[in-house]
Parts: C-alpha cells; structure tokens; sequence
C-alpha cells in the first residue's frame, strides 16, 4: 500500500505538471489532477488488492491483456494489434517495465487523455470567441469523464480520437484520430467515416427543413447503422447473416433512452441491482450523460446557428453508431461517451450564439424612446 500511495501521489504530481500551459495553471485541469489522486487513493483503501474489481471487471480484462504481452511479446498482425489493444497496453507495458503498478498505469494514461481532451475542447471554444469559464467543463469534461479516467479503461482514449476527427486544427491531427480510432474501436470509425461522406452529401444539397431532416437522418442513420453491424460482423467473423433489427420496438426505445442518458430504463434486474430512483439520483451526481445529449440535440434544430454543418455531421456519425450498439448486448452510458464531448462544445456554442443573436435583436432604449416619439 505504501508504494502504491507513493506512486499515486507522483504520478498525481505529474498531472498537475502537465495542466501547466503556456507558464500558466489552468484551474479545471488541477482540480482534476487532485480529484483524480484522491479518488484512486480511497478505491485502493476500500478494495485493497481486488481494486481491479471496483466497478467494472473490464479492469480485469485489461490486465489480462497486459500479461498477455509480456507473456507472448508482440506480434504484428491486425487482429492481435486490435484486439490485444495494443495502442491501450503497451504505453502501460512499459511503464510496468520501471515498476509502475499496471491498473495505475491505466488509469493515468486515461487521466492524460481527459486533459487532453480538455485542451482540444476549449481551444476550439476559445477560437469561436467565447472565453471559458469553470462550468463549461461539465459539457466536455464532466462527472462521468472524471469517473472513468481511475477506471483505467479505453474511453478516454476514444473520447479524445473523436474530439481530435472533429476538432483538430489539422488534416493530419484530424486524418491521425482517424487511425487510432481503428485500433480501438473499428465500428465507432465506420461511424466517423459515414458522417462525413453524408457530410459532403449536405455540402451539396443544404438542409432546408431542418426539423423533417432530423427525422430523416435519424431513420437513414439507424437503419444503416444496424444493416452495417450485420454485414461487418458476416464479412469480418464469418457469423451467419441475420437481418438486424430494426423495426422492434425495443431497439428504438434504446435509442431513445440514449438520446435522454436513461439507458437504465432498459435493463434488467440480472444487469443493475440498483432501483430506478437510485439510478436516477445517480444521474444527478453524472449531469453530463442526459445534459450534453438534450442540449446537443436542442441547438441541432437550429441551422442559422456556427458551426451547423459539424453538428448536422456529429449527429449522423452518432445515430449511425447507435444503429451498430443497439444490434448488440450492450447499453450504457459508456455507448455514448464517444460523442458526449463534441456535442457538448457543440452545444455549448450553439446556446452562447443563441443569447448573443436574441441580446442583439431586442431593441436599445433608445430606439424605444425614439419610436414612442
């Protein structure tokens, strides 16, 4: 315990070193760097030893990766290369070469990815004029993205490809995201890639009605999420093609719960042993996995507002990856955690824009006193 504390407390340190910025600390950044140092610490004490248990058991799974490695080195075929997860396992392999606890190693290479992405996220904002402030945060970096960064799982990792596809200020940096994204999730870069061919589509032929446009990409996006989990899954496993499903109820209830973060609603009593009033005070602690999707989708309806054709491109590219999830066992928040940062920077500029354009319309006093006059 002793030495895990003390590498806790380095590793902690160097955290906060990196939130340094152009000779500045940014507050959000050190307040995460000591949130995080806290909360591995007091899992370690309440787990002891089994702390790979807390949460979730793909902890486990990922350690399993890890020895892997070292018991079988590394081989350079795409299948190992995915599915060992090289691009999460070897940065931590070499860590626990110099002694490094391996699930700490996991979860600070998450922790560099949450300030990562933080980065990208406001300098984004920042070049669109709006100074940020403190509570910005929770719409691109919020509860939910704190708590799995000490899970030490792959998400941030995918949270910040995705961020950098959308918002990198370079091909390269954007084209870069784009490949990595392959290592760590392959159908989530189908998804990026279907967004943007639809993308070039708009480019072509403007939105116009953009309420019934949203109805229509929703349906397009979905079915073709779902008939691409079928035929990928036919070409890539050779499993016997199944037609998806596409007109249940059940799946569009899915994506629905999806689309309000109350995937919950969904599972069973063999998933969460948790109630539902539970799970939604829980949600109230993790604001961000229902805030981001109900604003994203709010400023969504409105074309007149920047950067509309990015949000018209993230929402495909996201309906499509739902159309893949739901064809699948598997829902949780973690399902839209990919998406949850663009669309709050997304959402976040489009409701600032909002009270700029309503603030500029309305009337001076003294142009009121000239029309009474």
């Amino acid at each position: 315990m002793i030495l895990f504390t003390s590498q806790t407390l380095v590793l902690g340190f160097l955290l906060l070193l990196f939130s340094r910025r152009s000779g500045r600390f940014n507050l959000y950044p050190c307040l995460f760097a000591v949130t995080w140092t806290t909360a591995v610490l007091v899992i370690r004490v309440i787990y002891g030893v089994d702390h790979d248990s807390f949460y979730s058991s793909d902890q486990s799974s990922q350690l399993e990766l890890l020895r892997k490695v070292s018991r079988e080195g590394i081989t350079f075929s795409v299948e190992q290369i995915i599915g060992t997860r090289y691009i999460v396992v070897i940065p931590v392999w070499f860590l626990k070469s110099f002694g490094l606890d391996p699930l700490l190693g996991f979860k600070f290479l998450q922790g560099i990815c949450l300030i990562l992405t933080y980065r990208v996220c406001t300098d984004f904002i920042s070049d669109h004029g709006l100074k940020i402030k403190l509570w910005h945060a929770i719409l691109f970096s919020g509860p939910l993205f704190i708590f799995l960064s000490v899970l030490g799982l792959r998400d941030l990792q995918i949270v910040l490809c995705v961020s950098c596809f959308f918002l990198g200020k370079t091909s390269t940096l954007r084209l870069f995201a784009l490949c990595a994204s392959v290592l760590l999730r392959p159908h989530l870069t189908a998804a990026l890639i279907f967004g943007w061919l639809i993308s070039l589509w708009f480019a072509r032929h403007p939105i116009k009605r953009m309420p019934l446009a949203v109805i229509a990409i929703t349906i397009g996006g979905f079915f073709a999420g779902g008939y691409g989990y079928a035929i990928g899954g036919n070409l890539k496993y050779a499993i016997e093609y199944k037609q998806p499903m596409i007109f249940l109820q059940k799946v569009w209830w899915r994506f629905f719960a999806n689309i309000l973060g109350l995937q919950f609603l969904t599972f069973g009593d063999d998933v969460v042993k948790m109630g539902v009033g539970q799970l939604l005070v829980l949600r109230l602690f993790f604001i961000d996995t229902f805030l981001i999707p109900s604003l994203f989708i709010f400023t969504l309806l409105n074309q007149n507002l920047k950067s509309s054709a990015m949000r018209t491109q993230v929402y495909v590219s996201f309906v499509f990856f739902l159309g893949l999830a739901t064809q699948t066992d598997f829902n949780s928040s973690r399902q839209n955690l990919p998406f949850l940062s663009i669309m709050g920077v997304l959402a976040l500029l489009g409701i600032q824009q909002r009270k700029i354009s309503e603030t500029t319309d309305q009337p001076s006093r003294r142009e009121i006193e000239s029309w009474k006059n």
